[in-house]
């Protein structure tokens, strides 16, 4: 059985407590503003009826780029829907047929083939390529879409997204630059550079950064993403209050919901947090994270077959979730099943590395293998 959670100062986290003294990297230290100040009751949140995710079908991506038909070509020269692309980008691949993305690809290809020099064109393209997964053929597209339009901050934006996604930063922080240069009005450019800060463990500029989106225009977004940095740089106040306002703002967004469970966890919270985590499933059943935070709810509550259940789900739904392997992995601990628990934590390691909760977590799991062992 699990010695119990160990609260870390960056996250909750699911983390094993060390029999022996051995050597733990140090948490980020970062500064935060005062929290946000919503306005929002403290009390309990009164959620609107969920509504649960759908997949895109063919008609429906194209209505996002309203009109992708693709013989109108006055439409085609306009840019004024390509913002849409900023949104696709950032959906979760469960949520949209693969195969209508493949179609689109192959008409888009077949379009530029007649108007090569048009950059709507290439970020459409660009855009359909990176949610199949091509982010080289994505990056190519959307450098030929700057080359014919170099004002456009959408493409700039589209570059900046995938450069940070290969690791090169300065290069993406570039990018970024010029599309808020362009574009200093438009709140989910300032999302999603916030969004890379935060990946890169930049937690005070991220959470700057989000400040500005909220401050041209809150969104369930910008406030979802600012309560998870808040949490990480030890917020918890500011964290619960700003995911509050998200869910208030959009009650059918299921990250908000995430980000709200995380925050009321992190809190202290038993009860609540398995309510606000079963309507993120619910909102959206194919996120790995809703599951992940469902799981970690009961199991705070102490329903450790019910969180393994969900943890079980999550890493069906995302394979490649480090987190959600590591959570699986400590459940199974806490249920007495090591071997289990160190397979979990050893594909967590492979898939990220740097995730110190695995690393400490095998190490701890190892140690009770081979003592269990010497005592036989």
């Amino acid at each position: 059985m699990a010695a119990g959670l160990l609260v870390a100062p960056h996250a909750l986290a699911f983390q094993l407590k060390k029999p022996v003294r051995t050597k733990v990297e140090p948490a980020a230290q970062t500064s935060t503003a005062h929290p946000l100040s919503t306005g929002i009751p403290e009390g309990k949140i009164e959620a609107e009826e969920p509504k649960p995710a759908r997949e895109l079908s063919k008609t429906a991506l194209r209505n996002l780029f309203d009109p992708l038909e693709f013989g109108e070509n006055d439409h085609l020269e306009s840019n004024k829907d390509l913002p849409r692309a900023l949104q696709l980008i950032a959906m979760p691949p469960q949520n949209f047929e693969l195969k209508s993305v493949g179609d689109l690809i192959v008409s888009l290809r077949r379009k530029i083939t007649d108007t090569p020099r048009n950059a709507a064109l290439r970020i459409r393209l660009g855009t359909f390529l990176y949610m199949a997964g091509d982010s080289e053929g994505a990056g190519q597209e959307i450098r030929r879409a700057i080359g014919f339009e170099p004002g456009n901050y959408v493409a700039h934006a589209l570059m900046a997204k995938i450069l940070s996604d290969v690791g090169d930063t300065q290069a993406s922080e570039l990018e970024f630059k010029q599309a808020i240069r362009i574009a200093p009005s438009e709140p989910l450019v300032h999302v999603m550079q916030a969004e890379s800060m935060s990946t890169r463990g930049d937690m005070s500029e991220a959470i700057n950064e989000y400040r500005r989106a909220i401050g041209i225009q809150p969104s369930a977004e910008a406030l979802s993403g600012l309560a998870d940095c808040l949490l990480q740089a030890s917020d918890t106040i500011g964290a619960v209050k700003a995911a509050r306002q998200a869910v208030s703002i959009d009650p059918s967004s299921g990250k908000a919901h995430v980000s709200l469970t995380k925050a009321l966890l992190k809190y202290g919270e038993k009860e609540t947090p398995i309510r606000i985590a079963r309507q993120a499933t619910l909102l959206n059943p194919t996120s790995a994270d809703s599951h992940v935070v469902l799981g970690r709810s009961l199991f705070t509550s102490g329903d450790v077959r019910g969180a393994v259940d969900e943890f079980r789900q999550a890493v069906v739904l995302d394979p490649l979730n480090a987190q959600a392997h590591n959570d699986l992995g400590y459940a199974l601990y806490s249920k007495g099943d090591m071997l289990s628990a160190i397979n979990e934590f050893r594909l967590a390691l492979r898939i990220n590395p740097k995730l110190g909760e695995a690393r400490n977590n095998l190490e701890v799991a190892i140690y009770g293998l081979a003592s269990g062992k010497r005592r036989q």
